[in-house]
């Protein structure tokens, strides 16, 4: 609960930041410098968090994604057999049955709000089931407070209570074998969501625009106005 947080939070990041830095004549045996401004928006296709690319290439090749790592490439089989996918097929042709936003990772208050903005004034696609699982009950408040419980149950998304749900496949909460999810969780492993369920991890801005789309789209491309 709140009482448990830590206190004088802001004066602490001061601190931290102010102290707890590399010297100035610190030497280091490597530097990576990261470039973010074009990152695509990912989406798993295979049976572990590794096995992704972006929303806008094709699902690559046992060969391509192993890189000469022989195991790597006898997963990668493996896992395209388990998902019923086939190299070469465009992400965004993967049709998708069921959509599940939440887990304790990606179901905070901005995740919330952030996906309540695709889904504004739009359906969830027909014969796609979807959900929204607030991460807790906190958070749970802090939604509705906001109105956007309303803005989901509009959509045709289920407004569930907090919980483990489906990600971990909890109660009437699974995929029913062969059904394939987008789901905000964070691991994908064959029959995390229940048995002979495909799981496809994805952030909850995509998770909701694969929702009113029935399947994966780069949620960039969405006019959110």
């Amino acid at each position: 609960g709140r009482q448990y947080t830590p206190k004088n939070y802001e004066f602490l990041v001061d601190y931290w930041r102010d102290n707890l830095k590399t010297d100035n004549d610190a030497k280091f045996e490597k530097n990576y410098t990261l470039h973010i401004d074009n990152i695509a928006p990912q989406v798993s296709w295979g049976t572990n968090p590794g096995m992704t690319c972006d929303v806008t290439e094709l699902i690559p090749s046992p060969e391509d994604f192993a890189k000469g790592d022989q195991n790597q490439k006898k997963g990668a089989e493996k896992a395209l057999e388990y998902m019923n996918l086939k190299s070469g097929i465009p992400i965004t042709e993967i049709k998708i049955n069921r959509v599940f936003i939440g887990s304790c990772t990606n179901a905070r208050l901005e995740d919330l709000i952030e996906a309540s903005k695709v889904v504004k004034g739009r359906k969830v696609f027909p014969n796609v089931k979807a959900m929204v699982v607030p991460g807790s009950q906190m958070v749970k408040k802090q939604a509705e407070d906001l109105g956007l419980d309303k803005i989901f149950i509009d959509a045709n998304f289920e407004w569930r209570e907090s919980g483990c749900s489906m990600c971990l496949g909890m109660n009437p909460d699974i995929l029913s074998p062969g059904e394939r999810c987008a789901s905000t969780s964070n691991r994908n492993f064959e029959g995390r969501q229940g048995t002979g369920g495909r799981t496809h991890l994805v952030s909850p801005v995509m998770a909701a625009a694969a929702a009113i789309s029935g399947h994966f789209v780069d949620v960039r491309d969405m006019d959110l106005n």
